[in-house]
């Protein structure tokens, strides 16, 4: 019996909390109790992201970032007795870290908790980023299955109810849902007992780099080199003066052997000075839709213990291949 009161006691205390700070047209401060044990990767890419600790792609600029992301963002979708959203720099939800994550489903989390804090996404599974909402004062069940849940506001409910019921400009609005006096996050302060130990660095977030460009020149003729590496999304980005920057690469390379050569940048080379950045999102073996597009019409080849070559004639990008070590597809199974 002691051990059992020793183990619901260390349960009981093992808490990761963010406080949210408002201004603006609400002021006050709500408390989030974060789901790490059951949603690591969206708690892991909330705290990074909030504390500066998560490099982030501005994507205004294409710079690298490492300073708090929702330092300063408005909620920009507010719809009364349903959820208030933010996480969006442009204000409009159209944006994001420029760079995407999976969902993390727990069926003991329910959106029929008032309160509920979770991942906004763009309809698909793999589209979270930085976007997240409260829930208002009501049941949401409607929602479970499609949204990462990854925690729930235990103080500062008022402060949430008073965000809920702002004026805004309504569903014909530009945008719209949007709060007619702007309410922003001024910090975001996370702390608890659990803090120090749990590992932000998730495999199942991608990582975000330098594509370490290069200027080539060739007489008249100038290039970029830059990084190819499989599994990444490079962003490109130039600018005449270093206060425009204009995008002009994005693409993603999923070949384990890239052959994609330099950028020819000759006529965005123009005037006496130009400058330019590249950006890379270095997605690994996260479980991403762009890993599962580059199985599809692939020669895949076993060594020891297994042994065999098969070809994937795969007419989707999700299906189950089996293989049984005799060069036949049967056992092996990709999800």
């Amino acid at each position: 019996m002691i051990f059992l009161i020793l183990a619901l006691s260390t349960e009981a205390f093992a808490q990761i909390y963010a406080d949210v700070t408002l201004s603006g047209g609400v002021t006050g401060t709500f408390t989030i109790n974060l789901q790490y044990q059951k949603a690591p990767a969206a708690v892991a890419n909330f705290i990074g992201l909030a504390t500066g600790k998560k490099g982030w792609i501005d994507q205004n600029t294409g710079s690298l970032r490492n300073d708090p992301f929702y330092n300063g963002v408005i909620f920009h979708r507010v719809i009364a007795g349903f959820v208030s959203q933010t996480g969006s720099r442009n204000g409009t939800g159209t944006d994001g870290p420029g760079y995407t994550f999976h969902n993390e489903i727990d069926p003991t989390l329910t959106h029929a908790t008032p309160y509920t804090v979770a991942m906004a996404n763009s309809g698909g599974a793999y589209t979270n980023g930085s976007q997240w909402y409260v829930t208002a004062n009501s049941n949401q069940s409607s929602l479970d299955g499609s949204y990462t849940i990854f925690g729930e506001v235990t103080s500062g409910t008022a402060v949430c109810n008073t965000l809920n019921n702002v004026p805004t400009s309504g569903s014909l609005g530009s945008p719209a849902d949007q709060p007619l006096t702007p309410v922003m996050i001024s910090s975001i302060t996370v702390y608890g007992p659990s803090l120090a130990s749990f590992n932000l660095n998730q495999n199942a977030l991608p990582k975000v780099l330098s594509a370490r460009p290069i200027m080539k020149v060739n007489g008249a003729a100038y290039s970029l080199g830059y990084d190819h590496n499989s599994f990444s999304y490079y962003y490109g980005y130039h600018s005449p003066d270093l206060t425009t920057w204009t995008n002009f690469q994005s693409n993603y390379s999923h070949t384990t052997a890239p052959t994609a050569g330099d950028l020819d940048v000759t006529t965005l080379s123009v005037g006496s000075k130009h400058f330019f950045k590249m950006a890379r999102v270095d997605y690994g073996l996260c479980y991403n839709p762009f890993v599962l597009n580059s199985l599809a019409g692939k020669t895949i080849h076993f060594g020891a213990p297994l042994g065999g070559t098969f070809f994937l004639n795969a007419s989707s990008t999700v299906g189950i291949w089996a293989f049984d070590g005799l060069g036949r597809a049967n056992a092996l199974k990709f999800k």
